[in-house]
């Protein structure tokens, strides 16, 4: 028996338009987290185009077990949402429209929400925090981030990939180790939009090879107090990873998202103030 409630949620924008999430309510939560949407075509579940083991739902379940209550939803026009897709721009101001939407829902579910992105959702997470600020939110969680131009993270995943092709396990893990360490060698900067004033936690799978483990880090040194955890044997999407998978195996593998990673970003958000 699921230790928590679900409910299929509407969120109306200010020009009729609706936005789909799941509100996943455990008993007696002590926090509450927004989980960004992707600025792409990935769902609420963390499935897209290379995905399909539902990492954000996983998350999301996850965190319930440790009695933290979550909202996930999708942009306009994708999945459940009503719309036609948004840039970066629209993207942003909707949820943030979604953030104070959800504001009394989670005074109920444990005060003021923790803000929490993956990959490119991070981006949104983290602009949206810097916009609203420690008054309306906790804190906030990016797994993954990036904060390089997509080029230069598409040419990272792409030499990973080639190193990694045809080895074992083992020297996957090598030449991945090689490309990281040449991509960190680069200089990079904090995007402008992203000076977060509150509580942030900066989580990263040592074995990404989708974006660079030196994002995480760059952030975390550009963000006052940011904690930083850098998790062995994980992946991109913090599941446990002998070595690389092609996008037609995250599409078809039933793979689960490391339980102790979870509750480390649990433990975090419940201890915040």
């Amino acid at each position: 028996m699921r230790p928590f409630d679900a409910f299929e949620i509407e969120i109306a924008l200010a020009d009729g338009t609706v936005l789909g999430g799941e509100l996943i309510a455990p008993d007696t939560p002590v926090a509450g987290v927004i989980f960004a949407p992707a600025t792409g075509l990935g769902d609420r579940n963390g499935n897209d185009t290379d995905v399909g083991f539902a990492p954000l739902a996983q998350i999301a379940a996850g965190l319930a077990g440790h009695r933290i209550a979550s909202l996930r939803s999708e942009g306009r026009g994708v999945g459940r949402s009503g719309g036609e897709f948004a840039g970066p721009p629209a993207a942003l101001d909707d949820f943030v429209a979604l953030i104070e939407h959800a504001a009394g829902r989670f005074a109920e579910l444990g005060g003021r929400p923790v803000l929490l992105g993956h990959a490119i959702g991070c981006t949104l997470a983290a602009v949206a925090a810097s916009r609203l600020g420690p008054e309306q939110l906790r804190g906030v969680v990016l797994i993954a981030p990036p904060i390089s131009p997509v080029s230069e993270l598409m040419g990272f995943r792409a030499a990973a990939a080639e190193a990694m092709a045809d080895l074992p396990p083992a020297g996957q893990r090598e030449a991945l180790a090689r490309v990281q360490a040449e991509y960190g060698r680069r200089k990079s900067f904090l995007p402008a939009g992203m000076q977060i004033r509150m509580p942030t936690l900066v989580v990263q799978g040592e074995h990404d090879w989708v974006f660079p483990p030196a994002e995480s880090a760059r952030l975390a040194s550009q963000v006052d107090g940011a904690v930083r955890l850098l998790l062995s044997g994980l992946d991109h999407w913090l599941v446990r990873a002998d070595g690389w998978r092609s996008p037609a195996e995250n599409l078809t593998a039933d793979l689960p998202v490391d339980p102790e990673a979870i509750r480390a970003i649990a433990k975090w958000i419940a201890a915040l103030p």
